[in-house]
């Protein structure tokens, strides 16, 4: 965890983080710009013995699942971020950072249609009963004809839409940046109620609907449950101070399991009380959880295997940061890296079957939390300081307020790998 000690301006004390205080003051645009390059950030589907992957040198990428050897690639004009593929009657659906959802067919790669956004896609298209749901940066819910690529309706939000939708029972369920979860009607798009929240509503997985229960994630650092019939909340959960989330949880067992990009997974009752959790020091990945062990990703580039009492069982490094869901199939564990490789490892020797390397270096990573400010508040007994001390403890930024002495700053807390390494935090103009 890091110490105020670490951040520029700030060498004399230490304070945890948790003293801080925290302001999403831009938007998550981090998935939107990243760089063009080979790395991958998707979750692998297998299916039929084909693993698919898109990585972001343009290319989606049929591979052979047992020995990892190419069978077809299909070339876009630009990359695949965490849009991952999905996969409905022999079609293979996919957006991409081109503002494009292609349907390929699943043995041949061939384009079958594509339909254009105003804006980037950025997460997972859902297929039911004929029809493709997906949202755009463009701010737009859509819903297509699934052979054809007809658009059938599309819905306006406020802001942009990067979420996986969730039917059920008829509705569709997605989040916006403009802080809210909608629930709209699958056939017609029409508005039947929605949940205001405190910051964007981003979640790379289908939002979880359980026992007409919907948990959702949001950037306020809450998760919640509310009434699927009617947008009531039921409960909500703080996940942390800062950093949101960007999936919703996971149910095994009678359990949620719930990560976030403070490092933190949680499991949870399903009335949404803490049992443990379990801390890293970078932001955390979405979990699998099956065959009684959580797997996850981080972006300290390992993948991690823990019991379902959170303790962890063994780790495996790769040489990028590891940001989306695992697949497992026969046996073994398929999963991207930002270092351009697609993984396959097997889960009882953990020793690398193969891995596939996509082609370019990696791409530009913008640091993960450049949207929020910040505020740092912290009351202290001065009667013991020297002068000097006391002078550089004012030249800090002290504020004379009633009650109290209390010193304050911005500043833009970049965790990352790169900042971490050379010991630099990004600070902000004093006030």
């Amino acid at each position: 965890m890091a110490k105020l000690d670490e951040v520029a301006g700030f060498d004399e004390f230490s304070i945890e983080m948790e003293d801080f205080e925290y302001d999403q003051v831009n938007n998550f645009d981090r998935i939107f710009n990243i760089g063009e390059g080979g790395s991958l950030s998707q979750k692998p589907l297998v299916h039929n013995e084909i693993v698919y992957v898109g990585s972001m040198d343009h290319n989606l990428y049929a591979l052979d699942a047992r020995n990892g050897g190419l069978l077809w690639k299909f070339r876009a004009s630009h990359g695949f971020m965490i849009s991952s593929p999905v996969i409905d009657d022999g079609i293979i659906y996919i957006g991409c950072y081109d503002y494009n959802m292609y349907a390929l067919d699943a043995k041949t790669g061939m384009l079958l249609w594509k339909f254009p956004t105003k804006g980037k896609i950025v997460a997972s298209a859902t297929v039911s009963d004929g029809r493709v749901y997906f949202g755009s940066e463009d701010y737009n819910v859509y819903c297509l004809d699934s052979k054809k690529g007809n658009l059938v309706w599309k819905f306006k939000t406020q802001g942009a839409v990067a979420c996986t939708p969730a039917i059920h029972k008829g509705r569709v369920l997605i989040g916006s940046y403009d802080h809210l979860l909608y629930c709209l009607d699958a056939a017609t798009g029409r508005l039947v109620w929605k949940f205001e929240t405190q910051g964007n509503v981003f979640s790379l997985e289908q939002i979880l609907v359980h026992d007409d229960r919907v948990y959702f994630p949001s950037f306020d650092n809450y998760l919640r449950a509310a009434d699927f019939n009617t947008g009531r909340l039921i409960w909500k959960f703080k996940t942390g101070s800062y950093g949101g989330m960007g999936a919703p949880p996971f149910i095994y067992g009678d359990t949620l399991y719930q990560s976030n990009r403070e490092g933190v997974l949680y499991a949870l009752t399903m009335d949404g009380k803490e049992l443990w959790k379990f801390r890293i020091n970078e932001a955390m990945a979405y979990p699998l959880v099956q065959g009684g062990r959580i797997y996850f990703g981080s972006e300290d580039q390992n993948l991690y295997c823990l019991d379902l009492k959170g303790k962890k069982l063994w780790t495996f490094r790769t040489q990028g940061v590891l940001w989306w869901k695992p697949t497992i199939w026969e046996g073994r564990i398929y999963f991207t890296s930002w270092d351009c490789n697609l993984y396959c490892v097997d889960l009882e020797t953990r020793r690398l079957v193969w891995k596939f390397r996509s082609q370019g270096e990696p791409s530009y990573l913008p640091p993960p939390f450049v949207s929020y400010e910040l505020i740092v508040k912290k009351s202290f007994d001065d009667s013991g300081l020297d002068e000097k001390e006391g002078r550089k403890r004012y030249d800090i930024n002290a504020a004379e307020e009633e009650g109290g002495r209390f010193y304050k700053s911005r500043v833009t807390y970049q965790l990352s790998t790169q900042y971490r390494e050379k010991g630099k935090y990004q600070t902000e103009e004093e006030f």
